[in-house]
């Protein structure tokens, strides 16, 4: 029988049909539960994903506000000891890159964490590649964990040759719990794979990955994906046998998580065969632990499942054994954070939101130190990736580790030149995904450009002026950019076809650090360098339901009539019962906590 606290008692049921019944709680949590059977096997499952090196809390000014690796492994520990069920702990992939831990130590501090906490899985994410194959092969080689994706090729010789498997059975109760995983298809693009790695087809691989399990003798199938939400649910939809996919990379908050009200966690989406397929996502950088509890049939499907995440906040409990080696690996790093170069008069906005999707003052401090730099070799134009940019700056001494924190990669400056059309067409592919906040919008300097994401994709840019006149799509101008968008980045293969490329060798960072240590204090305004163009006032298409099931969002006011169209047909495809409950649940905050949006991962 399920206990019910003092703060938490049965308001009403509603009958959804088709034998569902949906009982409200007073906290605003419920239960869903669409299979009258018992279950033959559960299992509670944590599970974080980028975590992008925040070994320390993330901050807002000098205040912690969410995560830190000695949290995270308090309330680990915590769940396990008071949970009598086996307990499953993942990490759905890009745990490199993000603060100076990983430039100082290449991911080695993070996974000595990783280790001591007990993680059984990893997805590989593309970041893992930010420093080649030899950072991720000593990572691999060292980690306690299999560390996973089902739809990477190595080539002979290279350093990760042998060390990638694409799955993983891990026994628990004397079930086999099949894993497998995947990652970004465009990895190529986004991170510094190298030559003799290629990445495949994420549906395929999945379905030749669930076929594997299956022969195995699985007894049931988790996809642990770094692809995104959104292909998440693609896999959900189109390949059958799984029973849950818990995923990573495009840092959704699911609700309660930062106050959104969708998607809920978790979500529920029907596959191929008709059969619940659980999605499930923890946000980011360790701001909160997921949290599942799932109820299996005989065959291995969902028919009962607990969803409880729980904030990492600044009031719980620190592991003191983490505390101490924090303050080892710290050492260095404050060394390094502390030397100031400068200031600046104002906030520096380099918010994943901003960043990826408008100008600001921060993007365009970077493009025109970088334009600085390259003016006396002819350079014109600065167009720098905005997921490049990690980290908002705020009004205040500048030092070396925040300048690092914003430009973590080590890029370095590089020169081409273009016609006036290419750098029409390296505008264009910046701006093409606007929409899913990609890493590859353009921050600039030398030019203005107006653009209509109402457009297609490949020609929203309607306008671009160079030094106040139309830019001359014949004429040669010479583009500065970084060394990752001369090869193709971010999907900038225009530059490719670029003639005089030349990488000169200079650090972004250090560009940076010497136009802040001569221009200081800086004040860089948002001057209207990029303009979004008035879209054609229409009726907004309703999105198609390509899923047959959604489970509602959990905590917050609960409005049950608005959930019956969707539960209706989830109730029809039958699959599976939520239930939150105070039963072996860490304590919920009771005061949610601003988002602090302060850096950018892809």
């Amino acid at each position: 029988m399920e206990k019910i606290s003092r703060r938490r008692f049965l308001k009403g049921t509603i009958a959804l049909g088709a034998g569902a019944l949906l009982s409200i709680y007073s906290d605003g949590s419920f239960r869903l539960a669409l299979a009258q059977e018992n279950p033959v096997f559960r299992m509670r499952i944590l599970h974080t994903n980028d975590h992008h090196a925040r070994i320390e809390p993330v901050f807002s000014g000098n205040n912690p506000v969410h995560g830190g690796v000695s949290r995270r492994k308090a309330l680990i520990d915590k769940i396990r000891r008071e949970t009598a069920l086996p307990t499953l702990v993942v990490d759905a992939g890009d745990v490199f890159q993000g603060t100076l831990y990983f430039n100082q130590y290449n991911g080695m501090a993070d996974l000595e964490f990783y280790n001591a906490m007990g993680y059984e899985a990893m997805a590989i994410g593309n970041h893992e590649f930010d420093k080649g194959p030899q950072a991720l092969a000593d990572f691999i080689t060292r980690a306690k964990f299999p560390v996973l994706s089902a739809n990477i090729t190595v080539a002979p010789g290279n350093p990760l040759a042998g060390l990638i498997k694409p799955r993983t059975i891990i026994e628990k109760d004397g079930k086999k719990i099949g894993i497998f995983s995947l990652t970004p298809e465009d990895t190529g693009v986004l991170s510094n794979a190298g030559a003799g790695i290629t990445f495949t087809s994420a549906i395929e691989a999945a379905r030749q990955q669930v076929a594997a399990l299956k022969a195995e003798g699985a007894f049931t199938i988790i996809a642990l994906t770094h692809v995104g939400i959104n292909v998440d649910r693609r896999i959900a939809r189109e390949v059958g046998g799984m029973s849950m996919i818990i995923g990573g990379h495009s840092h959704t908050p699911m609700r309660p998580m930062n106050n959104v009200d969708f998607p809920p966690y978790p979500e529920l989406i029907a596959g191929p065969d008709g059969k619940p397929v659980v999605v499930v996502t923890d946000w980011e950088w360790g701001r909160w632990l997921g949290d599942i509890t799932v109820a299996f049939n005989a065959a291995g499907t969902v028919i009962d499942l607990q969803g409880n995440p729980t904030e990492v906040l600044p009031s719980l409990p620190v592991d003191q054994g983490f505390e101490n080696r924090i303050a080892v690996f710290r050492g260095p790093i404050d060394q390094l954070r502390a030397r100031v170069v400068g200031s600046t008069a104002v906030d520096l906005d380099g918010s994943r939101a901003n960043i990826r999707s408008r100008e600001t003052n921060l993007g365009n401090l970077v493009a025109e130190a970088m334009l600085a730099k390259a003016r006396n070799s002819g350079a014109t134009i600065a167009i720098t990736n905005g997921g490049g940019i990690r980290a908002s700056i705020p009004a205040g001494p500048i030092t070396v580790g925040q300048i690092l924190e914003v430009l973590p990669f080590g890029n370095t400056l590089a020169l081409v030149t273009l016609t006036g059309a290419q750098v029409v067409e390296a505008l264009n592919n910046g701006v093409s995904q606007v929409e899913s906040g990609a890493g590859r919008f353009p921050q600039v300097a030398g030019l203005r450009f107006t653009y209509d994401p109402s457009l297609p994709a490949s020609s929203r840019v309607t306008s671009v002026t160079v030094g106040g006149a139309a830019i001359d799509p014949n004429a040669d101008y010479v583009v500065v950019t970084n060394n990752f968008m001369l090869t193709g980045g971010d999907g900038y293969s225009v530059f490719t076809r670029g003639r005089n490329q030349v990488d000169t060798g200079f650090i972004l960072s250090d560009v940076v650090e010497e136009y802040i240590a001569a221009n200081s204090p800086v004040n860089p305004v948002v001057d209207g360098r990029i303009a979004i163009g008035a879209a054609p006032a229409t009726t907004p298409a309703q999105p198609s339901v390509p899923t047959p099931a959604t489970l509602p969002a959990t905590g917050g006011a609960l409005t049950p009539l608005a959930w019956l169209a969707g539960l209706g047909a989830a109730a029809l495809a039958g699959g599976a019962a939520l239930q939150r409950t105070a039963r072996n649940s860490p304590e919920e905050a009771s005061n949610p906590t601003e988002e602090v949006a302060e850096e950018v991962v892809h």
